[in-house]
């Protein structure tokens, strides 16, 4: 009984965004995909992530949509180059983001990535 007692003054002790990490983890962990905050830049990598946010940046003249993703061990950027909206592309969609990521300013990018909405 000790343990159970242990385990729940654990939880009631957490941040929120330690609830909110664990949750995102036990979301995309039957997927096969690498964590954001182990994926490696200039190679090749599969992520899956909960959209936190959008946002339309001008880029080199023109329009690129920013789509923000997080599975719980970091975030990740998916830059769509002349795009202002993609249809299901959400807040709170899940996704999977398929292409060669870079660092940026401290941040995983990965620029005009495969995509699939995952339901």
């Amino acid at each position: 009984m000790c343990a159970v007692l242990k385990k729940l003054r654990s939880k009631l002790t957490q941040s929120i965004n330690d609830i909110e990490g664990e949750r995102l983890q036990d979301r995309f962990k039957d997927l096969g995909v690498q964590p954001i905050s182990t994926a490696p830049t200039r190679t090749h990598v599969l992520i899956a992530g909960e959209v936190q946010g959008l946002q339309v940046v001008p880029r080199a003249g023109s329009p690129s949509l920013e789509v923000t993703i997080s599975d719980g061990s970091g975030r990740a950027v998916a830059v769509f180059t002349g795009r202002r909206r993609i249809g299901g592309v959400d807040p709170g969609r899940r996704l999977l983001i398929e292409g060669v990521g870079r660092s940026e300013r401290g941040r995983l990018i990965l620029v005009n990535p495969a995509y699939t909405i995952v339901e």
